[in-house]
């Protein structure tokens, strides 16, 4: 799969799985993901509330995200699919 951001192509998702409420997945970035970092460090970081006000407000929509699968079929925004 690929994740997009709008137009913005960042890497492509290999490994995907489930644990409980967990899903994880590994991420191949291309040059475009580094301006994301910070964001995807503060979306994991267990220790700390994620304040979207730190962030774009066109970053915490979730409709600006998603997934194109296998068969180029694109999966919902970010929250839908999970990055599954």
């Amino acid at each position: 799969m690929k994740l997009y951001f709008i137009n913005e192509y960042l890497g492509d998702i290999h490994n995907t799985g489930v644990e409980g409420m967990w899903v994880y997945a590994e991420i191949i970035p291309s040059k475009n993901i580094d301006k994301f970092n910070d964001f995807f460090a503060a979306l994991v970081d267990e220790e700390n509330d994620f304040e979207e006000a730190n962030f774009s407000e066109e970053w915490v929509d979730d409709s600006n995200w998603f997934v194109i699968d296998d068969e180029k079929k694109e999966k919902g925004d970010m929250h839908t699919c999970s990055l599954s």
